[in-house]
């Protein structure tokens, strides 16, 4: 194995990115025949807003960092450095790297050495290194004062796209580099074959993987990886080392200090990604989790597309608000991550940059019962988190995402009316409404009733089922305990209906006796294991 140099080279200017990782290769999966391409990639380029973006996580001691769709790895800089890629940046110098022309070639004799080659290929790129005794004064005057930033324990990089791992982090020696015999072999399932992760001797606490989130099993593997079980809390002693489950934890327990990091594909992969993964964390209290929630309540940092992000916060009476809103309100507790330009009432195409007046459908007011069935959560980790102020925007550039949405010399100076990722933080409520065994009624109500949003619970109540009609006396009435929720007015348009009103409908209609036997409406295998975008 070679030794950790520890020389992860900034990357060159964001406006010579089309020459270093040309934006062909952003689509590619690992397996080109059985996984679909992730169409509509978008990345963050500016190294200062992955900073900002990185210090608002609240890196927590011994954190382990997956991040998912890494690209290039501008992201993946700023969460090894804490949030403080751009001062480091400042401190590399190419005279340091001489020692590389001597990495032994792995699994070579010992007269095998990587001929001497500039490193990295954009090395022409980057700004000259301060040399002068007076810069490196100030540069060690500004650490000390500067709070020091809790650092990553571990950053696990998962990218697609082989071509870009190789440019991205192993440039010093391609033909030796490890993951180049990675997913060449094509006859496996993607869904039972390995997932592999690697070390690099770029950074002692970076490890590479090319593999995709797209696959339903991939983010599991990558945890049960022994490199990366290594850096996790062993949170059962009493099993045997090296056993999976000693590291996973029940949905009751501490939050582990694990963050899935990811820069959400800006299409319709994306919003399905989202969709998948926020109404997997459905479970019932005691209940034995799936997927990433083995580990229990692991937190999501996204960064997604404006239409995602609207969709995601978009309050009752709002015109976006739909499905998603509801499950990711009433399963996480939400907040938003730089960059910041929140639109209140924002259109369905996410075109308005400027708040609207959200004026309620309704002609009568939600019931002010006190809801049955919705349980209470204590405080949790949300609660340290800084909430931007209201109408905070963070100015952006064409060229601070990757591709720019223009190459065009006049345009890329004048700022974008809204930045193309904005961040959120999803952590799992310890307590949900949502039952597992009511989830499937959720999702056939809602989207039932969704079709048209504008109409009244009464008039949309027959889309439920034929006889559906017949619910609204239990929905509407308020004396009864047998239902969960609080009490609905067939006045009210489903477009401002809450969280306690929607358990309200989902209740009623899961004990009607004459319910439809199967509310899946989509095609899809029920196998955990197996599920993929578009069958959840």
């Amino acid at each position: 194995m070679s030794r950790i140099i520890n020389r992860l080279p900034p990357l060159p200017p964001p406006r010579t990115w089309y020459i270093h990782f040309p934006s062909k290769y952003l689509p590619n999966s690992p397996d080109r025949n059985m996984i679909r391409k992730s169409t509509g990639r978008k990345l963050l380029a500016n190294p200062k807003i992955c900073d900002d973006f990185v210090r608002s996580l609240n890196m927590r001691e011994g954190e382990v960092v997956i991040d998912a769709y890494s690209g290039v790895g501008s992201l993946t800089r700023s969460l090894l450095s804490g949030g403080k890629s751009q001062r480091e940046s400042k401190q590399w110098s190419p005279a340091l790297l001489e020692e590389m022309d001597e990495v032994p070639v792995e699994g070579g004799s010992k007269k095998s050495k990587v001929k001497k080659q500039k490193y990295p290929s954009w090395l022409e790129d980057l700004p000259a290194s301060p040399s002068s005794t007076t810069s490196t004064q100030q540069n060690s005057s500004e650490e000390t004062e500067t709070e020091q930033p809790i650092k990553p324990k571990l950053v696990v990089s998962s990218e697609g796209s082989l071509e870009l791992l190789v440019r991205s982090f192993n440039y010093p020696s391609k033909s030796v580099n490890p993951l180049s015999t990675i997913g060449k072999e094509i006859s496996q399932d993607p869904y039972t074959r390995p997932v592999p992760v690697i070390t690099t001797p770029l950074h002692p606490n970076l490890l590479l993987s090319h593999s995709t989130a797209y696959v339903w099993p991939t983010l599991p593997k990558i945890l049960e990886n022994p490199l990366v079980q290594n850096a996790l809390p062993v949170h059962n002693p009493e099993l045997p080392p090296g056993d999976a489950e000693a590291y996973k934890r029940n949905w009751e327990d501490p939050e582990p200090p694990i963050t899935i990091v990811c820069q959400m594909p800006d299409s319709s992969i994306g919003e399905q990604l989202a969709s998948q993964w926020v109404g997997s964390a459905v479970g019932d209290p005691g209940q034995k989790r799936t997927w990433i929630w083995e580990w229990g309540r692991v937190r999501m940092a996204l960064l997604c597309g404006k239409s995602l992000y609207d969709r995601i916060l978009a309050p009752p009476g709002s015109v976006i608000h739909c499905k998603l809103s509801i499950l990711a309100q009433a399963l996480f507790d939400i907040v938003p991550l730089p960059p910041y330009h929140h639109v209140l009432n924002v259109d369905k195409q996410s075109k308005f940059t400027h708040d609207r007046p959200s004026k309620p459908l309704s002609s009568v007011p939600p019931s002010s019962t006190t809801p049955t069935g919705i349980p209470s959560n204590p405080p949790s980790s949300i609660d340290s988190f800084t909430r931007p102020e209201h109408g905070q925007k963070t100015l952006t550039y064409p060229l601070d995402f990757y591709p720019p949405v223009t190459s065009a010399q006049r345009l890329i100076g004048k700022p974008l009316e809204r930045p193309d990722l904005l961040g959120l933080m999803l952590i799992p409520k310890l307590n949900s409404p949502i039952l597992s065994s009511q989830k499937d009624t959720w999702d056939y109500c809602m989207r039932r009733l969704f079709v048209r949003d504008t109409l009244t619970l009464k008039a949309a109540i027959p889309n439920l089922s034929f006889g559906a009609e017949t619910l609204l006396t239990h929905i509407e009435e308020s004396s009864t305990e047998k239902f969960r929720g609080v009490p609905v007015d067939g006045r009210r348009v489903i477009r401002d209906l809450r969280v306690e009103e929607w358990l309200r409908i989902v209740d009623v209609f899961d004990k009607w006796a004459f319910k439809p036997d199967n509310l899946i409406l989509d095609s899809g295998s029920p196998d955990e294991t197996s599920r993929e975008v578009g069958q959840d």
